[in-house]
C-alpha cells in the first residue's frame, strides 16, 4: 500500500517534517525513476524512494522509506542510507545533473514497542581518538524514526489512508473478520472520490483473500453492510460495479487461459503428427509456455523443423 502515492503523501502531511512538507509541492510527487533505486547498477534499493519536486524550482527532494520491522537497533542504518544517498548521486551525476536531490530518510518501525534511544550515527561505527572525538571527517547522515505501534492500531494517529490500510490489517490478520466493516470508516475522509472508490476495490479484494483463509466468503450481503455507512445510498451502485469488474477481469483470463491452452495442443500435435513420439521434456517446456502468439510461432516451428532435437533446442 505505501508504494501507491496517495498513501505516501498521506503518510508525510501527518508524519514528515514541516520544513519538509513546505518546500515540496505535494502534486507532483511520484515513485523514483528505476535508474535512481540501483535496477541496473549494483546497489539494490529495497525500500521505498519517491521524488518529491520543490515548488518553483528545477530540483528534487529524493524522499525514502526505509522499513524496520521488529527491529531493537537501528546501527545499521544510517550505512545503509549513505549506500542509498550515493547510488541516487551517481546516477544523477551520469545524467549530467548539477543540482543533486536532496536526501530526506524516515525510517518506519513497526515494532512491538516503541524506540525510545538515541538515533545510531556512522560516527558509532568508526574508531575515536584518545579524547574520544571520532577520527577522520565522518560524514552525518540524519533521519526520522517513525513510530507505527502495532500493538494499539486503533489509537494511531495521521491520515485517513494509513490508518485505513493499517487498521484494515490489523482487523483481518487478528482474526476478527466479522469487524472489518469498522477498519473501513475512515474512508469517509478521503474527498477524492475516485480514490475513495480504488481504495475500496483493493481493501475488499484483500479482505476476500483473508477470508478464504479462514475458509469463509465475502457474501454481497456482508459487503452492502461494510460499505453502507461510507457510500450511504451509493453501496449497491458500488457493490455491482466491483463485481462487474471482477466478473469481466475473470472472463477475460479465462479466454486468454483457453487460447494458450489451445496453443500448446496444437503445437504438441503437429509434433506428435510429424514425429509419432514426443519426449516428456519436450512437453513439459512447451506446457510452460504462457504467451499465446509465441505458441502460434511454435506452432510453425513444429511444422517445418527438419527433426525433435533441433525443435527442443530452440525450446532452450
Amino acid at each position: 500500500m505505501f508504494g501507491r502515492t496517495l498513501v505516501f503523501v498521506d503518510f508525510l502531511l501527518h508524519y514528515a517534517d514541516e520544513k519538509f512538507i513546505a518546500e515540496v509541492d505535494l502534486k507532483k510527487i511520484q515513485p523514483a525513476p528505476t535508474h535512481y533505486i540501483g535496477r541496473d547498477g549494483d546497489e539494490r534499493i529495497v525500500d521505498l524512494i519517491f521524488q518529491c519536486p520543490l515548488k518553483n524550482r528545477d530540483s528534487n527532494l529524493m524522499a525514502v522509506i526505509v522499513f524496520e520491522h521488529e527491529s531493537k537497533s537501528l546501527k545499521k542504518i544510517p550505512q545503509k542510507l549513505l549506500k542509498y544517498i550515493s547510488a541516487i548521486w551517481d546516477a544523477e551525476i551520469k545524467e549530467g545533473k548539477k543540482i543533486l536531490s536532496a536526501p530526506y530518510f524516515i525510517v518506519l518501525r513497526t515494532g512491538k514497542k516503541p524506540y525510545r534511544g538515541k538515533h545510531p550515527t556512522l560516527v558509532e561505527s568508526l574508531p575515536k581518538s584518545i579524547d574520544g572525538k571520532p577520527l577522520g571527517h565522518v560524514p552525518a547522515i540524519r533521519y526520522d524514526v517513525v513510530d507505527l505501534p502495532a500493538w494499539d492500531f486503533d489509537k494511531l494517529i495521521g491520515g485517513a489512508v494509513l490508518r485505513l490500510t493499517l487498521g484494515m490489517l490489523h482487523k483481518m490478520t487478528g482474526g476478527a473478520l466479522d469487524e472489518f466493516p469498522a477498519a473501513l470508516l475512515p474512508l469517509l475522509e478521503i474527498d477524492d472520490e475516485r480514490q475513495q472508490i480504488e481504495l475500496t476495490k483493493e481493501l475488499l479484494d484483500f479482505v476476500a483473500v483473508a477470508m478464504r483463509a479462514h475458509n469463509q466468503r465475502l457474501e454481497q450481503e456482508k459487503i452492502s453492510e461494510a460499505l453502507r455507512p461510507v457510500f450511504k445510498e451509493r453501496e449497491r451502485t458500488m457493490i455491482k460495479t466491483i463485481f462487474e469488474e471482477q466478473q469481466d477481469i475473470g472472463e477475460a483470463r479465462g479466454r486468454a487461459e483457453g487460447k494458450t491452452e489451445a496453443g500448446r495442443n496444437m503445437v504438441l500435435a503437429v509434433l506428435r503428427a510429424r514425429f509419432k513420439k514426443v519426449p516428456k521434456e519436450i512437453e513439459k517446456a512447451v506446457c510452460k509456455i504462457s504467451d499465446p502468439i509465441a505458441l502460434e510461432s511454435w506452432a510453425a516451428q513444429a511444422a517445418t523443423c527438419p527433426s525433435l532435437d533441433e525443435f527442443a533446442e530452440g525450446l532452450k
